[in-house]
This record gives C-alpha cells, structure tokens and sequence, in this order.
C-alpha cells in the first residue's frame, strides 16, 4: 500500500457514491473535488490530456456493454415477431473502470474503493469495479512476452481482447494480457500471452514477430522464464 494514500469514506455505513465531507479531507487539506495527494503507487495527478484520455478509454468500454445489450434486446425482438422461445441471454456485466481501486482502511481493515478521476471513497463495491479474474499460464515454452513499439509517454488502444484474436490464429490462448496504464486506463504498449504449448508459441513468434498489427510493429518473444 502505497504511502499517503486515500481517505476512506467517513463511516462505515456509508455506502452510497458521495465526495468525503471536508471534515475527513485530512491533515493536508486537499482541493474538494480533486483526487487526494499520494494516490495509490505514486502517480500524480492526471494532466488534462490524459483526463481526456482515460474518458475516452471509458467511453469506448461503456460502448462495447451497450452493443452487446442492444445484440439481445435484438434476439428477443426477433424472437417475439416470430413466435419462437427467447433464448436466455446471460447476464452482462457494467465493464470494468480502471479509475476505481480497491483500498483498505488502516485504522479498522476496512476495504473501501477509491475513484481516481472523480475522487470518490465509498464503502459498497461500485457496479463498475470488475477486474479482469486472474488468467492461466501456459506450460514451459508457451508463454510469451509481447511489446507494441512505440514512443515514451505514448498509449495505445489495443486491448485484451485484440491481443487474444491475433494469437488465436496460431492456436488455443489461455491468456492474452496487455499492461493497463492506472491514470488513463489506456494500454502501456506491451503485455502477455499464454498458449496451450510450446508449439504453438513458436507459430505466434514465427507470424507476429516484427510483423504490423493496427498501426505498430510487433516483438513477440518467450517469458525470461520460458528462455532460460
């Protein structure tokens, strides 16, 4: 846990998303509104461009959940003109806010969130805290390191899931991991994959490597781990 790090909300039953009151604000008397100083690993506050960044980020996040409701709400539609059973439609979860992170309160072992864009501490999980569940790794040679280049102090919006559709051309991906930059919620430009074996890491090395992928080049090589 990092030093300096958020207040928590100011009792325990308050659970609702409010700003702290300024009584809780602290000893160094924060700007309402804003984030506290030291959030959590350090960062600083976000410059304007990478506020704009990290809505965007968000915005497109929110975009992807109301596509996939709008796909069922059509099924149902189309089910109900023609007079077929609706078929169950899973449940959707609201997609993941990197702003918020889960904190703990060190005068009682409380856990409460904290939002780093808007400031907020509430004690109730917010609806859009949903990280990704920890992925499995491949076997010995499987796993591999992968890096977009690209300039210091750029972001990229290659995500998760555009990692996972490139690699699954080379066989079955157990996990496909790109580096999350906390403040804007924007790819840092490299991360990791994991294939069922040996094999079919060397395929995605053979086929990625040095090759371009929606506007950068790509360094695709196995884990320190599986090189050694």
């Amino acid at each position: 846990r990092a030093r300096d790090a958020p207040a928590p909300p100011s009792r325990a039953g308050d659970v609702g998303r409010r700003p702290l009151p300024m009584a809780m604000l602290g000893k160094r008397g924060w700007e309402p509104g804003g984030p506290p100083p030291g959030a959590p690993g350090g960062a600083a506050s976000a410059s304007e461009e990478e506020a704009l960044q990290q809505e965007m980020a968000w915005l497109q996040q929110q975009n992807s959940s109301l596509q996939k409701q709008l796909s069922g709400l059509q099924q149902q539609h189309m089910a109900l003109s023609t007079g077929q059973p609706m078929p169950a439609l899973a449940p959707v979860r609201a997609p993941h806010d990197p702003s918020w992170t889960e904190q703990t309160n060190p005068e009682n072992g409380t856990t409460y969130y904290w939002n780093s864009r808007t400031g907020e501490s509430v004690y109730e999980r917010p609806a859009d805290y949903n990280p990704p569940l920890a992925q499995k790794k491949g076997p010995v040679g499987a796993n591999l390191f992968v890096v977009r280049k690209m300039r210091r102090g750029d972001y990229d919006n290659f995500t998760d899931a555009d990692l996972r559709a490139e690699c699954s051309k080379f066989g079955t991906v157990l996990r496909a991991e790109m580096t999350i930059d906390k403040m804007s919620g924007m790819s840092k430009g490299f991360g990791f994959v994991s294939l069922s074996s040996s094999e079919e890491a060397d395929a995605a090395i053979a086929g990625l490597n040095g090759s371009w992928v929606a506007g950068r080049e790509m360094r695709v090589e196995k884990t320190k781990e599986d090189s050694s």
